[in-house]
Formats: C-alpha cells, sequence, structure tokens
C-alpha cells in the first residue's frame, strides 16, 4: 500500500502537468513562425522567377542574316565599326547613293536602324534603305548589339543602344571612308522603326551632327509597353525591371524618349505611325509629336497612316511613303551636289588640251 500510493500520486502529478493549458500566445508565435518561412520561401521563389525571366528576355539568340543589297541591284560594302563608350563591335552595309545620271554618291547618308530582334536584312529595312539608295541617299544599314551579325550583348530597348547610333556616326566622321572615290559623308540623318526609332531619337539628342529624324512607330517610354506586350505577369515587371538592372545595369524607368525629344528641335522631326498598330499604340506618336512641340524652334511633321499595323505603313503606302521621307529628307539636308561637282569636273576636263 505504501509502494502504491506514491506511484498513483506520481502519475496523476505527471497527467496534471501535461494537461495544463498551454501558456498564452504559444499558437501565435507559432503562427508567425511559419508565416516567416512560408514568405521567405515564396520570396526566393519570385526572386528566381525574376532573375531567370530577365536573362531570358535578355539573351535571345540572334537572326541570320538572310539578304543583301545586291538582292535590290545595289552596290555595297561590308563595314565593321564600334559603338561610343562602350567599344562593341558592330557589322553592317555601307549603300552608296544612285544619282539619275547612274554616278554613285556618298554626300547624304541616312543612317537605318532596325527594332528588337530584327537585324538590318528585315525586309523594311533593306526594302526602304534600297528605294531610298537609288532616290540619291547613302545609307548606313546595320545590326544593333546583341542582333544579326554585331557583338553579343543584353537587349536594352535604346538605353544602351543609343550608343550604337553614336558609333555609326563616329564611323561616318571619322572611320574608315568604304569608298574612297566618293569621298567622306558631308550630312548625315536618320531613321528607325519601332525601337530603332526611339533608340535615334535618344541618340540625336547626344549628337547635333545627326540632322533630321524620321521616326516610324517609335514610343514614349518603354514600362508601359513591356507591361501590356509581354507574356511577364504584371506582379513580376518590377522585379524583372530590378533583376534587369542589377544584372545588366539597364535602367528601363529611364528609357522614355518622351522626356528628351524636345531637345532635337531646331534640327526637323518626322514622326510616322499606323492607326492599327497593336504593339505600339497610335497614341504615342501624338505623345511624342507634342513633346517635340514644346520647344519653341521645333520643326515637327507627322502622319497617321490609316490602317497600318506596326511598322507596316511602308508595306500600305509603298512609293506614297517614300515620296515623303524622300521630301523631308531633301528639304533638312539639301540636294545632292555630286552632280554639279561630276558636270563641272567633265567640263573642265575636256577643256584641257592635250
Amino acid at each position: 500500500m505504501s509502494l502504491w500510493f506514491p506511484t498513483i500520486h506520481a502519475r496523476a502529478k505527471a497527467t496534471t502537468k501535461a494537461s495544463a493549458p498551454r501558456p498564452p500566445g504559444h499558437r501565435l508565435r507559432k503562427f508567425i513562425v511559419a508565416l516567416i518561412v512560408i514568405t521567405e520561401i515564396l520570396t526566393f521563389c519570385y526572386a528566381g522567377l525574376s532573375v531567370f525571366v530577365a536573362m531570358r528576355v535578355e539573351n535571345t539568340p540572334p537572326l541570320p542574316i538572310t539578304s543583301t543589297p545586291a538582292a535590290y541591284g545595289l552596290a555595297y560594302r561590308d563595314v565593321t565599326f564600334y559603338s561610343r563608350v562602350d567599344h562593341l563591335r558592330l557589322r553592317g552595309w555601307f549603300i552608296p547613293g544612285v544619282l539619275p545620271d547612274g554616278h554613285l554618291t556618298s554626300q547624304r547618308t541616312i543612317i537605318m536602324v532596325h527594332g528588337t530582334g530584327s537585324n538590318r536584312a528585315a525586309p523594311l529595312l533593306l526594302g526602304l534603305g534600297s528605294a531610298l539608295a537609288k532616290r540619291g541617299f547613302a545609307i548606313l544599314a546595320f545590326d544593333m548589339r546583341g542582333m544579326g551579325e554585331s557583338a553579343p550583348a543584353p537587349l536594352s530597348e535604346g538605353y544602351f543602344e543609343q550608343r550604337d547610333v553614336l558609333g555609326a556616326v563616329d564611323f561616318l566622321r571619322s572611320g574608315p571612308v568604304p569608298y574612297p572615290e566618293l569621298g567622306r559623308t558631308h550630312v548625315i540623318a536618320g531613321w528607325g522603326d519601332s525601337m530603332g526609332a526611339s533608340t535615334m531619337i535618344l541618340a540625336a539628342v547626344h549628337e547635333q551632327a545627326i540632322r533630321a529624324i524620321v521616326s516610324d512607330s517609335g514610343f514614349a517610354a518603354i514600362v508601359p509597353l513591356l507591361e501590356s506586350n509581354t507574356q511577364i505577369p504584371g506582379a513580376f515587371i518590377p522585379s524583372v525591371l530590378l533583376a534587369t538592372r542589377i544584372l545588366y545595369g539597364i535602367d528601363f524607368y529611364a528609357t522614355r524618349p518622351v522626356d528628351m525629344v524636345a531637345r532635337i528641335a531646331p534640327r526637323p522631326i518626322f514622326f510616322i505611325q499606323g492607326t492599327a498598330d497593336r504593339v505600339v499604340p497610335s497614341s504615342n506618336l501624338k505623345v511624342l509629336a507634342v513633346a517635340a512641340s514644346s520647344n519653341p524652334q521645333a520643326h515637327v511633321l507627322t502622319w497617321q497612316v490609316k490602317g497600318a499595323d506596326h511598322i507596316q505603313s511602308f508595306k500600305v503606302m509603298g512609293v506614297v511613303y517614300v515620296n515623303r521621307v524622300v521630301t523631308f529628307f531633301t528639304q533638312a539636308l539639301g540636294a545632292d551636289t555630286s552632280e554639279v561637282r561630276l558636270a563641272s569636273v567633265n567640263k573642265s576636263q575636256q577643256g584641257v588640251k592635250t
């Protein structure tokens, strides 16, 4: 009896201790710990997925070059030059302009810039460039960084690509002359489509040598397009853009031609866009034109092509498009005087006695 009682008492005491209520806040603490763990896991997954998407977007394989100006019956020469500031190798073509008498000229050169995921052999760029060359304008068409045959680089939608355009200007002003017999280019202008158009605007702000610009389907700011045109969920856009900035130094929030376009004045700018553009809303033309016109010295021309989709205005309007662009550049750059010079040289040669 004396042995049994202490055992029962000990068991009762243990049972009473085990069934004692837990201190207040115990469940709350467990919930908070679990919430912290889950949040950390989700944050890790969110950040990891954002980095993965950023790397995929920024490293898209380039398209091959599938055609040349020779397909349009034009002479050309392959050229290599380097971007301004970071000196990336860029590949391109220099196409001399063709005068009415058949002579070639390099006096007026238009730098032509393609859009995202494209290259210098794109049908729009090569087709329009050939048409402009046959109207007396020399063409410098090149692959921007990370595209075509140029050096690999992440896509920055104009943030870094503007350096490529500036490198093209440097090449025309002081690089090797593609056709020594034609001499160096006298005046430079720019044409771009989509991202190339916005890139041209950004470059022209920093380079007075670009005397006139045609912007076909350019965007006013890139972030709204990334939010509406990509397959990236909206909730991931901020983190993807942050990852892109950390990994590659690209600030998409600063890629806003609308904030800078007024600084191009008094140099003229011609905005072209289709009314049915499904990539860059046609409202971008008006936004850019209004911003450019805010400078009292601005010379702004606009043309909305009815029914044309993204960068399809040339395809829809054909020779009308070419005529308008030729008229714009001729008024901005002046007429080519090579014919006058050649006629003068021929006349003086005829007067020389042998």
